[in-house]
């Protein structure tokens, strides 16, 4: 009977749980884990921003530095000479004017984007670097323009004046190389082709130009008469290079082909939203070398163009994750400072800044964005030879 009392009481301590206890312990259990996955939520969401940001810093870098390079060496080549900035622009190829070329011989172009879109930034040099680092796009040896030092007349008919140039250096001039015939700041520059180079005993050293009506060398063009103290620039196979962002969120660039007149695109850098750029502009009565406004103002002649000075540039990267929620509430600003007058800017705060247009996209403010400037002086407009202002 004992034994039996015993068995029993047994079997009902062994029971298990009550339906109560098992909903407390299944409550807590969900409890414990909401708390841990919103401190992993909110974990991942840090994590996530800090390494998307980082991403938008790495591309924004690496593509404000590319455009910044090709502006440093903008004008190499034919910026030191004066009367060559902004000159009217001549070429020929089979008779016909060549469309991808720009309409003047300047350092700088810039485009301005529509209602605030990217801007497209074109950069004009000559091709003949030093180091010839990048082949399809650098020649081996250097150029500095070359003085006239007899007069050419392109409808002199004899045969030792027609078809050449007599110059004071061929330094790093060779057949192919894309020359520009400079007589002064109001005439239009003639662009053609280098045939071959030669010194003579009797003419010293010649730059020559076969006419080749199928190419570069349409007969009488260069057509302007050049007297003694005009001079020519080396573009050698001319680097013609324009900037922008295309509608995949790409900095792209737009490479001239002296080979096939058209020009070769490339994507180059992604999550890059915005690009923009102005030029820096000496308006003193009497140019004094100092940058005084910025503005979108295209020069229009050899004047103007000596008066700009530097460009000033704006690179806005996005990172890639898309966050659900809105992270971004109000379009990025450009700080341009209130010491130089800037075309554009609105008072904020202490300074003064211009409101970058980044909301072409619907669903742009579930990214995150970081905003890149730089000025690039234009050294080899700066560095003007003779009595150039």
């Amino acid at each position: 009977m004992n034994i039996r009392n015993q068995n029993q009481r047994s079997e009902a301590q062994q029971g298990g749980f009550s339906l109560i206890e098992l909903m407390v312990g299944m409550a807590i259990g969900l409890l414990c884990t909401l708390v841990i996955a919103t401190v992993l939520s909110s974990a991942e969401g840090h994590r996530r921003g800090t390494t998307q940001g980082s991403d938008a810093q790495v591309n924004g870098t690496v593509a404000l530095y590319t455009v910044q390079r090709e502006l440093a060496m903008a004008g190499y080549g034919f910026a030191s000479e004066s009367a060559a900035v902004g000159c009217q622009l001549q070429a020929f190829y089979n008779g016909v004017a060549v469309p991808a070329l720009p309409a003047r011989l300047l350092p700088v172009i810039i485009t301005q984007g529509a209602g605030g879109a990217s801007d497209n930034v074109r950069v004009l040099a000559s091709s003949k670097f030093v180091d010839g680092s990048v082949a399809t796009r650098h020649d081996v040896g250097y150029t500095i323009p070359t003085r006239i030092t007899s007069s050419y007349d392109p409808l002199d008919t004899g045969p030792t004046k027609r078809f050449q140039y007599q110059v004071s250096s061929l330094l790093s001039i060779v057949p192919g190389d894309l020359m520009v015939a400079v007589v002064n700041a109001a005439s239009p520059c003639g662009l053609f082709q280098a045939t071959g180079v030669q010194v003579s005993a009797t003419m010293g050293r010649l730059v020559l130009r076969a006419d080749d009506a199928a190419k570069w060398n349409a007969p009488n063009h260069p057509s302007q008469l050049a007297p003694n103290g005009s001079f020519l620039v080396n573009l050698g196979r001319l680097i013609d290079v324009s900037y922008s962002v295309d509608g995949q969120q790409y900095l792209t660039s737009s490479q001239f082909d002296s080979l096939t007149r058209g020009r070769n695109e490339r994507q180059l850098q992604g999550n890059i939203v915005l690009l923009k750029a102005l030029y820096g502009r000496d308006t003193d009565a009497v140019p004094d070398g100092v940058v005084d406004t910025y503005d979108y103002n295209t020069p229009t002649n050899n004047a103007e163009a000596l008066r700009v000075l530097s460009v000033r540039v704006v690179v806005v990267a996005r990172s890639a994750q898309f966050e659900k929620e809105e992270v971004t509430t109000s379009l990025p600003k450009w700080d341009v400072g209130k010491a130089t007058a800037v075309a554009g800017a609105v008072a904020c705060e202490s300074s003064k800044c211009i409101e970058l247009k980044i909301d072409a996209a619907d669903d742009w403010k579930h990214y995150r964005y970081k905003v890149f400037d730089t000025v690039v002086p234009l050294r080899n407009q700066r560095w003007k030879s003779g009595d150039a202002p």
